[in-house]
């Protein structure tokens, strides 16, 4: 009987954000007959915790993001300098790992770290790049040399690179061989939106209020601006409209969207519910979720709601117009454009029996496109694919 495959599997970050908890699906319903995972964390944290009680085998190995948030150009300059120098710090931690455990392929859960592809080259075994993350444009993501470089590198160094949708794929067309990348689409687990418990405790919330919801990391490309601003036109049609940004992130931007909702008069309107374990209980309760981002690479909040039987009104950009089919499980909109997503909500707030069958729609699309078994099954015979390879 052939010994399971080991994998090792590097994250960037130990929290519990949409790579991560996509991550964490992957290792529930991975085969352990065929696969024995292990995964590299740069330090301790809920995702760990996680993991553990998975009864899988972890380290830590600290791994600075050589893609990252852009500063002027001296810091971008010392910031890289100091990312080159504590990479190659945590190669040899790496390569000690690979060789201890012996493991047959190294999986970068992320773009934004490389240690686990130089130390997989170095090794001489294979290595799998999970691309989440769409760089051109990004105002938080940010490489010190030109993007095509970046991605030349990813694809040299690497055996097959999965992406997470067809957008994060095609930045990758003009650097070299796309016959390496796959296309993968996230999944949500349905169980965890099996809601029997009452309506989350939220301060500002009452039972007779109209929800709708961004949820994401407060960040500008992230649009809570806008859905601000959209809420701000559509309470004039929606008297009990009330908006739920479900998030934490950048302070700076907190601010400004803190500032922009008193000026707009919208204090008892907008609720900033900071980050939640809840959301499942949270959407269903909602009667719409937005997803104004700028480009979402995938928009794994967007199955949530669909698993969860809401309506997404979404950014007719990136992932996200991949995913809502529109009038059939909500609408698709330009990028920047409160006022359209304002008329959508109003429809919706219009016509109930729409709503409530774009929701069911949903439910029945993410049954069958972005189940965890079709999202596992995809990624075991992509690592199987990349052993039998010589």
């Amino acid at each position: 009987m052939r010994k399971p495959i080991k994998v090792l599997f590097v994250s960037h970050s130990p929290a519990l954000a949409g790579a991560e908890r996509s991550l964490l699906l992957l290792l529930r319903n991975i085969d352990r007959n065929c696969f024995d995972p292990i995964v590299v964390l740069p330090t301790s944290g809920p995702l760990k915790k996680e993991i553990e009680c998975l009864n899988i085998k972890t380290y830590e190995v600290k791994s600075p993001w050589w893609v990252r948030g852009r500063h002027n150009a001296f810091w971008t300059i010392v910031q890289f300098g100091h990312c080159m120098v504590r990479e190659v710090l945590a190669l040899p931690s790496l390569y000690q790992i690979i060789k201890h455990e012996q493991i047959d392929v190294v999986y970068t859960n992320t773009v934004v770290i490389f240690s686990g592809a130089i130390s997989a080259f170095i090794a001489r075994i294979p290595h799998i790049w999970h691309i989440r993350e769409i760089i051109p444009g990004n105002p938080n993501l940010y490489f010190f040399f030109p993007n095509k470089l970046l991605f030349r590198l990813v694809l040299g160094w690497s055996s097959v690179i999965i992406a997470n949708s067809n957008a994060t794929a095609a930045q990758f067309q003009e650097s070299g061989s796309t016959q390496k990348i796959k296309v993968i689409y996230n999944a949500v687990d349905p169980e965890e939106f099996k809601v029997s418990a009452p309506s989350p405790n939220i301060d500002g919330v009452s039972p007779e209020d109209w929800l709708v919801s961004v949820v994401g990391t407060l960040q500008r490309i992230k649009g809570q601006d806008d859905a601000i601003r959209a809420v701000k036109i559509a309470e004039e049609s929606i008297p009990n409209v009330k908006l739920l940004l479900i998030g934490s992130g950048d302070k700076s931007f907190t601010g400004d969207l803190k500032r922009m909702v008193s000026k707009l008069n919208l204090s008892g309107k907008v609720v900033f519910t900071g980050y939640r374990h809840d959301v499942p209980q949270i959407l269903a309760h909602c009667k719409a979720l937005l997803v104004p981002s700028w480009e979402e690479p995938f928009g794994r909040t967007t199955i949530e709601a669909m698993v969860a039987g809401v309506p997404v009104i979404g950014t007719n950009s990136g992932g996200t117009k991949e995913i809502i089919e529109e009038g059939i499980t909500g609408y698709l909109v330009p990028p920047r454009d409160p006022l359209k997503m304002a008329e959508k909500m109003v429809e919706l707030y219009n016509h109930p029996e729409l709503a409530n069958k774009m929701g069911n729609n949903g439910k029945k699309i993410a049954k069958e496109k972005f189940t965890p078994r079709l999202y596992t099954r995809s990624i075991e015979e992509t690592i199987l694919e990349v052993i039998s390879k010589p």
